[in-house]
């Protein structure tokens, strides 16, 4: 969950450290770093996202250090031996690329439907070449070997939620050597990104991936072909169709990736089959199915990943909108081995000493959790710095009120 927080250039600020500090502090086992930009042309979701770079290299280097020391003493406090797994995501914005408030979109591929959805018209953005692409493979590599000399333990190749990436893999009517038809043109980039980065800088590579799009085909990855037409992008869902994520899953497994988190969905358009949620956001698509069908989605597909894919370790999405209660469902879906790891997000914000407290009393109080509002992806989206509205009204008192103004 990203906190909109960076330095122009990039850098972690006070409140980024603050932030992953009471992450470690609270005794968080993984925490997998927010979206941060390649050092590279318009690759940027906002304009204060974190950018991985020589220049802003120091600051991640001390703010990783201070997050491992933290980490190690605050589980000795509790008995345990070791420190948390620190990952950084690494992300191309692609479509979703906003410069000084100004949409600047790289495209994929062109999706009239789901472009006119999020703001995109005819003669804003571009769709990016080929030979951008191999640039960009470049910067990739870049980016894992400077994460890695920051002292990350493993770099995110990002591929979900509508950015580049996740484009890429739907990208069925793109031409030339990523898109098209073809399962391995639209893999490509993807996998060639992950054997790049382990072979030039023998970092641990890991992946962020939307396996299910829930936009109809030819424009979304993990659906049926047996869909509706794109012209009918609301009048439902199409059905899962997990078979290409499988094969993608176990050549990532060949090339040395030991464990991904699944996702799927769009937030842009679909936010409630990413983030199930109470409340969505002014604007925004109205759910055609109850948070608890959308939460059954996310725990039901890894799940057959993991059947499909032993081998792999699976980090399970989908568990903050069931508030205190998701720490018995991550119970048994560990327990069943219906996913490895359970992850949060949203409730990390609200509440980031839930690791601790659930491992001191077994519990968290309902008090304390999120009450997926949207509130803080409204903050995200209108470029305010963000966090949970609800358990610190004073700070983002006057940021909702200019929300509020802004009919966002």
């Amino acid at each position: 969950m990203e906190g909109a927080d960076a330095t122009l250039e990039g850098s972690p600020t006070s409140y980024t450290r603050e932030r992953y500090l009471k992450y470690a502090e609270e005794g968080a086992g993984l925490i997998w770093f927010e979206a941060c930009s390649l050092d590279f042309p318009e690759a940027r979701t906002h304009d204060a996202m974190l950018i991985i770079s020589k220049k802003t290299l120091p600051a991640f280097k001390k703010l990783v250090e201070e997050v491992k020391k933290t980490s190690k003493a605050s589980l000795l406090r509790v008995g345990l031996d070791g420190r948390a797994v620190l990952v950084l995501q690494l992300s191309h914005a692609g479509r979703y690329r906003v410069e000084k408030s100004e949409r600047s979109p790289t495209l994929p591929y062109r999706f009239p439907e789901l472009d006119r959805a999020t703001g995109i018209t005819d003669d804003v953005g571009r769709v990016i070449t080929d030979s951008e692409l191999e640039e960009l493979k470049d910067a990739f590599v870049e980016a894992a070997s400077l994460a890695s000399e920051a002292g990350f333990d493993a770099v995110d190749v990002k591929a979900c939620h509508g950015y580049l990436l996740n484009g890429l893999l739907s990208a069925y009517t793109r031409v030339g050597e990523y898109g098209g038809e073809e399962f391995e043109k639209r893999a490509k980039f993807l996998l060639d990104t992950v054997a790049a980065i382990r072979r030039e800088t023998g970092c641990p590579v890991t992946s962020r991936i939307s396996v299910y799009d829930g936009l109809p085909y030819p424009y979304g990855f993990g659906v049926s072909k047996r869909t509706q037409e794109p012209s009918s992008l609301h009048d439902g869902l199409p059905d899962v169709d997990l078979s290409e994520a499988v094969r993608l899953l176990r050549e990532m497994k060949a090339l040395g990736v030991d464990f991904v988190n699944v996702s799927m969905g769009n937030p842009y358009y679909g936010a409630f089959i990413t983030r199930p949620f109470d409340v969505k956001s002014p604007g925004t698509r109205d759910p055609p199915e109850h948070p608890l069908v959308s939460v059954d989605r996310h725990f039901k597909t890894v799940e057959k990943l993991k059947k499909e894919v032993p081998e792999m370790i699976f980090v399970g999405s989908g568990y903050s909108w069931l508030r205190q209660y998701s720490l018995y469902a991550a119970a048994h879906n560990i327990e069943n081995r219906r996913t490895d790891i359970a992850g949060w997000g949203r409730l990390a914000l609200a509440f980031p000493a839930f690791p601790k407290t659930a491992f001191l009393t077994g519990s968290i109080p309902s008090s304390k959790v999120c009450i997926t509002c949207s509130g803080c992806t409204r903050l995200l989206r209108a470029g305010f710095r963000t966090g949970c509205v609800i358990q610190n009204p004073e700070t983002f008192r006057e940021s909702m009120r200019k929300l509020t103004e802004m009919g966002k």
